[in-house]
């Protein structure tokens, strides 16, 4: 099953990253949104156990991680009427700018010079398998498997933390929706492990998000293909 969930990712050096520049940007998403920045935080977490548990390597995990830190830095421009929201339901135009995020976030990464993958993973993390996601609509493999990875965690994550217009649910109830999301809004194989991967080794403490581990974003250099 990790041949099969894996094939199709192409894997891309991105430049480096220096932990100051996360560092800024998780400053950044903390001073917009201190929920936006904790659950970035998770997410990075979340996504690096669940891409070891599939198996992939170590350098991709971090890459991955580095993808969930990064998935919603689109939302530092968004109007404080979306943060401050309360209601469940965004009105037309609310929900229109809310979908920007994706886009957005990638265009700014594109802009401080970071390419694929990590890039494509903050791009495509709304995308749905079954092609009505956003910001493109793309489906199945179309999708990056950093991607649906930091889907999965993003989704589970936000179920099970509060929110301005949502309480969050019990671990139980979180499995529950994911089942039901499987193979239209994720990725059945990735679903499945995840579960897996929580039901053994728990959810991420809030202390663990308090004292974010920045040292596990050593940076990431492209190989030297001089030789």
């Amino acid at each position: 099953m990790k041949t099969a969930a894996t094939a199709h990712h192409r894997y891309h050096p991105p430049l480096p990253l220096d932990i100051r520049t996360l560092s800024a940007i998780d400053a950044a998403l903390g001073s917009t949104d201190r929920y936006t920045q904790e659950h970035a935080r998770r997410v990075s977490l979340y996504a690096i156990r669940l891409a070891r548990r599939i198996g992939l390597s170590d350098q991709l995990a971090h890459e991955i991680g580095i993808g969930g830190l990064l998935h919603d830095v689109g939302k530092i421009g968004l109007s404080e009427r979306i943060f401050n929201n309360e209601s469940q339901q965004l009105g037309k135009k609310m929900r229109e700018e809310m979908q920007q995020h994706p886009h957005v976030g990638a265009i700014f990464l594109e802009s401080i010079g970071i390419l694929t993958p990590v890039l494509e993973y903050v791009h495509c993390h709304h995308e749905r398998v079954d092609g009505t996601g956003y910001p493109r609509g793309l489906k199945a493999d179309k999708i990056p498997l950093g991607a649906k990875i930091i889907s999965v965690v993003d989704c589970f994550d936000a179920i099970t933390t509060d929110r301005p217009y949502q309480k969050r649910k019990s671990q139980r109830q979180a499995f529950h929706i994911l089942r039901q999301l499987s193979g239209s809004s994720l990725d059945p194989y990735l679903v499945a492990t995840f579960i897996e991967e929580v039901a053994e080794n728990g959810v991420i403490p809030d202390s663990r998000v308090d004292s974010f581990p920045t040292l596990l974003y050593i940076p990431v250099t492209a190989p030297d293909i001089s030789r």
